[in-house]
């Protein structure tokens, strides 16, 4: 039971990565559309896609690894602490 339970905490981790990460280069993909659009009625120079989607997927990686070890962390700590009120 204490494994499958590891192996759950592991996974949410996982799932919560993914989903920090779409949300960031989602959002840099939006980003790189409202630059272009600006661009295109002469309101700001022209925006390069490699630039903004690489600061995306940077901040993505930096975020979602923060949330998910975050969240993973807190979880497995969880087992530590019973482990010690048991033997206590």
């Amino acid at each position: 039971m204490r494994r499958l339970a590891v192996v759950l905490w592991l996974v949410l981790g996982a799932a919560v990565w993914n989903g920090f990460f779409d949300l960031y280069v989602s959002r840099g993909a939006r980003e790189y559309g409202q630059l272009r659009v600006e661009h295109e009625v002469g309101r700001g120079p022209e925006p390069d896609m490699k630039d903004v989607m690489g600061r995306a997927q940077r901040d993505g990686a930096v975020w979602a690894t923060f949330w998910a070890v975050l969240v993973a962390g807190a979880g497995l700590g969880t087992f530590g602490m019973g482990r010690k009120s048991v033997s206590n």
